[in-house]
């Protein structure tokens, strides 16, 4: 009879040691195809278009946007994001996630935060829908970038 106690006790401690092991069995989630299409390489922005695809000139943009060019910008795992000047030396830092779905990329880093549309983001571009002035008056326009292959 004792040694019935023993394995029914036995028992018992195992089955409540196997059912307190973590659920997910120690796998951290997977990121979203895009998260990971954003943080394979750095960007860089190569042009501003209207709504229509033509290009706007940089002399029509404001100061801001014009250096945004001069910087590869870096995502990284743990929503981290690098703004890097030619010298590849940081000069900002800050955080990134995709939200809505994937549909938007929230920045939040100075000089280039706010809430970014994902118009198009694939291995050789990334296009973000944003409201900017332009000459003066703010519009919707379309950020382009291009990965930096190193």
């Amino acid at each position: 009879m004792r040694k019935l106690f023993s394995l029914l006790f036995a028992a018992t401690v195992l089955s409540l040691m196997s059912s307190c092991k973590d659920k997910d069995n120690g796998e951290t989630p997977s990121e979203t195809e895009k998260g990971k299409i954003l943080i394979s390489y750095p960007w860089k922005m190569s042009q501003v278009t209207d709504l229509s695809g033509k290009t706007i000139p940089s002399n029509q943009l404001n100061a801001q946007t014009q250096y945004i060019p001069a910087l590869e910008i870096q995502f990284v795992t743990g929503n981290k994001v690098y703004a890097k000047d030619e010298a590849l030396q940081v000069q900002n830092g800050g955080t990134w996630y995709l939200v809505n779905n994937n549909g938007t990329l929230n920045i939040d880093i100075i000089g280039f935060e706010g809430e970014f549309g994902v118009e198009e983001l694939t291995n050789s571009k990334m296009r973000l829908r944003s409201k900017m002035p332009v000459s003066g008056v703010e519009q919707e326009t379309i950020m382009v970038f291009a990965p930096v292959i190193k």
